[in-house]
């Protein structure tokens, strides 16, 4: 396939200033992207002046811009399962007083696609356009569990289970018991894997093919995830992710609901 130059360039000046905090120096990213300095400071200064990167004069760095949260903010927007999952979530927030995100598969990770916020003045749960690694979080876990089984297989045999916190689940063993376990009852969860202090249940959202196209998550307290708070939790999310599944298209039995 054909790649326009300056356009490739472009892509690839957003992506390097995106993996460095702090922003990089024209010298830098010169060096990092092979791009020379004239034609690198012609571009900086087109996406400068479109917003796309921010420019600090005294320090000399580059970093990401506003124009870029424009831009992601329509997409995100823009997304069926936020559409449609957007008034089903803010009901849910209201029935539970518990923070509530939809997530969508991003490669091996989820995206955190829209979030919805309770009254609770202790929060764990991650931004918008936030990303975290499907094996380590209960919306993650949920979009696996539902993924096709060759899928979810090679990424089982791909990936490391790195530990984030001391209770991640880095036995992979463990983790297909689990998953096993989420399709069977539609259902995910994650017992502080992810962040010391934050449980999570969620469940699995299916479009007009049955394919999963994300999940919803309720984040919890550690200290209040207990069996009679998951009692309450657990028959509303399912039904939230059941009416978004359905007005996504998807006409098959929704968790035996």
């Amino acid at each position: 396939m054909a790649v326009v130059k300056s356009a490739d360039r472009v892509v690839q000046i957003l992506e390097a200033i995106a993996s460095k905090e702090g922003g990089l120096i024209n010298s830098e990213l010169s060096t990092m992207l092979g791009i020379p300095k004239g034609s690198l400071s012609f571009l900086l200064s087109n996406l400068v002046e479109r917003e796309y990167l921010s420019f600090n004069l005294q320090r000399k760095r580059y970093d990401l811009g506003a124009g870029l949260l424009v831009l992601v903010g329509r997409y995100l927007n823009n997304l069926d399962i936020v559409r449609t999952g957007r008034p089903i979530v803010r009901r849910l927030v209201q029935e539970l007083n518990e923070d509530v995100e939809i997530v969508v598969r991003k490669r091996d990770q989820i995206l955190f696609v829209y979030k919805d916020e309770s009254q609770r003045p202790v929060r764990y749960s991650i931004a918008v356009g936030g990303v975290g690694p499907l094996y380590a979080i209960s919306a993650g876990k949920c979009i696996l569990a539902f993924m096709p089984e060759e899928e979810a297989s090679a990424y089982l045999d791909r990936v490391f289970l790195s530990p984030i916190t001391e209770k991640t689940i880095t036995d992979k063993r463990v983790l297909k018991r689990q998953l096993e376990q989420t399709r069977s009852t539609w259902l995910a969860y994650g017992r502080e894997e992810y962040y010391d202090g934050a449980c999570g249940i969620a469940a699995p959202v299916l479009d007009i093919h049955g394919t999963v196209a994300g999940s919803i998550v309720v984040t919890v307290e550690a200290a209040r995830f207990n069996a009679g708070h998951r009692a309450f939790i657990e028959p509303r999310l399912r039904d939230a992710a059941s009416r978004i599944s359905r007005q996504l298209g998807f006409g098959g039995a929704y968790g035996g609901l």
